[in-house]
Formats: structure tokens, C-alpha cells, sequence
């Protein structure tokens, strides 16, 4: 297979695969990377492939969630997939940015946090600034791991096959990361949401020493 033909099969590879839920393109690209290293394969264009193409697919699942909301949200309530889309959004409403980004980033983590922004109607526009960037970051990773594990091994295939493992690797130590991360923010939650709220100045209540306050004490009879 020429340059051209790869190219362009990785390309379609990506696109279909952005635009369909849970299809890992991460490793297909970390493989292609590396088998550029031993072929006609540019590792430039590989990225710019990569970077184009999951924006434009992850851009037909989010218009697939608007568009098919109603059917959406009724198998969402009958499947467990559901409860990783209701957490997606609690996600978004903090921080849409970082959701994006941590969700393309995470193995497993995008289907949610698109379908989310689906059936919440997300402006495209601001949908495509955020994808963008984390898209080149997740290009950029894994087109680098790829890159690496071409240099390291010398035949094409325990080149791909040396990307492909630092790509899992990655993403298991990704995964990890963000669920300590998430894991310290609710504590940090749940902790701030223990401690009493402070007393206003001024409404301290009245003074159960009546000597200290000024007051003079009920005679007894």
C-alpha cells in the first residue's frame, strides 16, 4: 500500500471511528505512527489526519445525540450507560472545557460527555472551539507515543505493536489519574460541606451571662 491509499485509510479510519461510540482510534494511530517510521508515512500528516478527522467525527456524534434526543433519552433510562451520561453532565455544568478535554483523553470517557452536550442542545460552535483543542492534545499524544515506539523497535511490526502498548499504558495511567483526581475534589467537597457556616457579626444571639452583657438578672420573689 502507497503513502496515499494509507493516508487515506486512516483518515476514514478515524472519521468512522469518532463518529461511532467506544471504537478505540487512540492505538490506530499510535500503529500508524510507528509504522511510519519504516515506510513512506509522515508523522506530520499522520497528526494533522488524526486532529481533523476526530473533530469532524466527534462532531457527527454530538449532531447524532441532538438529532436522535427523544429515542436517546429513552434508552438511556432503561440502560446503566445512562448513569455515565447523568455524570457526564453533572461534569459539564462545572466546567464544559474540561469535560471536553478530559473526556477525549480518558479511554472510554468522549461517547459520554458528547452524548451529554447532545441532549443539553450545546451551541456546535463553542463545541468545536473546545474539541479542537483536545483533540490536538489527544493527536499529539498519541502520534508521539507511536513515534517513539517506531525508533525503538527495528522491523515495522513490534514497532506497532510497542506503540500500541505505550498507548494503553497511557490511557490506564490517565484513567487512574483522573479517577484520584475526581476522588480528592469529593473529598474536598464533602469536607467543606461538613463544617458549620459562620456566625454573621451581629447575630450572635443574646449573651447568656447577663453580668457580662449588662443586663441585670430577674429578683426572685
Amino acid at each position: 500500500m502507497n503513502g496515499l491509499k494509507a493516508h487515506l485509510l486512516l483518515a476514514v479510519s478515524v472519521l468512522v471511528g469518532s463518529a461511532v461510540p467506544f471504537v478505540p482510534t487512540g492505538e490506530m494511530v499510535s500503529g500508524a505512527a510507528a509504522y511510519a517510521a519504516h515506510s513512506e508515512l509522515n508523522v506530520v500528516l499522520i497528526f494533522l489526519i488524526t486532529w481533523i478527522c476526530s473533530v469532524l467525527g466527534d462532531t457527527l456524534m454530538l449532531l447524532e445525540a441532538r438529532w436522535g434526543r427523544r429515542r436517546l433519552q429513552a434508552w438511556l433510562a432503561r440502560h446503566r450507560f445512562g448513569t455515565r451520561v447523568t455524570a457526564a453532565q453533572d461534569a459539564l455544568t462545572r466546567n464544559a472545557f474540561n469535560a471536553v478535554v478530559t473526556g477525549r483523553l480518558i479511554p472510554g470517557g468522549r461517547t459520554p460527555v458528547i452524548v451529554a452536550l447532545g441532549l443539553s442542545r450545546f451551541p456546535v460552535r463553542k463545541f468545536l472551539l473546545f474539541d479542537t483543542v483536545a483533540c490536538a492534545l489527544w493527536a499529539g499524544i498519541y502520534a508521539t507515543l507511536g513515534s517513539i515506539g517506531g525508533r525503538i523497535a527495528n522491523h515495522p511490526v513490534w514497532a506497532m505493536v510497542v506503540a500500541i502498548a505505550f498507548a494503553v499504558s497511557v490511557g490506564l495511567l490517565v484513567t487512574q489519574l483522573h479517577r484520584l483526581w475526581s476522588w480528592n475534589q469529593d473529598r474536598r467537597t464533602a469536607r467543606s460541606a461538613s463544617q458549620p457556616l459562620p456566625t454573621p457579626v451581629g447575630e450572635e444571639g443574646p449573651d447568656p451571662d447577663p453580668e457580662r452583657s449588662g443586663a441585670h438578672p430577674v429578683e426572685r420573689s
